[in-house]
């Protein structure tokens, strides 16, 4: 590489483009808006509602930014990747424009996941594994598809070396706790939950909804861009120590079994979007960082582009 490229590499992973991308993402939604059709949780105040989604989504950027530093997951203090998050994100404003479960799923899981990463072979850590089930239990009160993510978190009790039957009693204890509170004070009546929708539905549905293939060809470029940087990565992260191993391992399951579910859930594909971004973000920090002396800002550069494209395509769609 030259000095110049060296230095606008350099620029590209700096805190400074971090920000303008995020701003440029935000602005991205706020232009969509009046085009989006009120839906989610404030649909009857959709200024309301794009604002709180945005600041969601950006307070899950920050615990990434944490975890980043805390556990030195991408060997690197660049923010690019947090940046580049939300940026994608807000690439299919009919997800980031609006308060919905995907943004509170995306920030559950990866605050959990936070959590998770502090146990690494830790003795003491019953009452962290209770509030790691306890949130994902709450949140299923929300939507039933933060039950799924249950599975994922006892497996990654297995990778941080915890997995013993004092925690498996306080995972248990942390899933019981919510519903029981709200149940048993009578917060909100149990006959206002009903059985969740069958799992899998026709993708006619979706398909048939106006302005979907620009959203489906969005995520469906951002789980190929998943695949091809988590698979670039793998050996790279094989060389890292067993605490390093677990992470990553962690992180590359997380991504992958939610894309899985999106891909098998087809129908409800925005809820899982936000997390999945999130997932494909680092594993697009860890590819940055490894080729950061070897042009890798070309390809970084596309994607931007790429996402650019995809964002006037759904924009002159809606």
């Amino acid at each position: 590489m030259t000095r110049k490229e060296t230095r606008f590499t350099n620029i590209l992973r700096s805190r400074g483009v971090g920000l303008i991308l995020s701003f440029i993402g935000v602005w991205m939604t706020w232009r969509c808006l009046p085009s989006i059709t009120p839906a989610g949780w404030l649909g009857t105040f959709p200024e309301l509602s794009c604002v709180a989604n945005i600041s969601v989504i950006m307070a899950t950027a920050l615990v990434m930014i944490g975890i980043n530093r805390t556990f030195t997951l991408l060997r690197t203090l660049s923010v690019f990747f947090a940046a580049y998050f939300i940026f994608i994100t807000c690439a299919t404003p009919g997800v980031a424009g609006v308060l919905s479960p995907s943004s509170l799923l995306a920030g559950i899981v990866i605050w959990c996941m936070g959590i998770l990463f502090t146990l690494y072979h830790q003795r003491r850590s019953d009452r962290r594994i209770f509030l790691i089930f306890c949130l994902l239990s709450a949140g299923t009160m929300v939507d039933w598809r933060f039950l799924f993510y249950v599975p994922v978190f006892f497996v990654g009790m297995v990778q941080m070396r915890i997995l013993r039957f004092k925690k498996i009693i306080a995972a248990i204890i942390g899933l019981i706790t919510p519903p029981w509170i709200v149940f048993g004070l009578d917060l909100i009546p149990i006959t206002h939950f009903r059985l969740p929708h069958i799992f899998f539905t026709p993708p006619t549905l979706l398909l048939e909804t106006p302005g979907s293939w620009p959203f489906l060809c969005t995520v469906l470029f951002t789980m190929v861009t998943g695949f091809v940087f988590g698979s670039t990565s793998l050996l790279r992260i094989l060389g890292f120590n067993a605490r390093a191993r677990a992470y990553n391992g962690f992180l590359a399951m997380l991504g992958i079994y939610t894309g899985v579910l999106a891909i098998i859930n087809f129908t409800a594909l925005p809820t899982y979007v936000t997390l999945l971004n999130a997932c494909v973000a680092m594993q697009v920090g860890h590819f940055f960082r490894a080729t950061a002396s070897r042009r890798g800002y070309i390809l970084i550069l596309t994607l931007i582009a790429a996402y650019s494209g995809l964002y006037a395509w759904a924009a002159s769609s809606i």
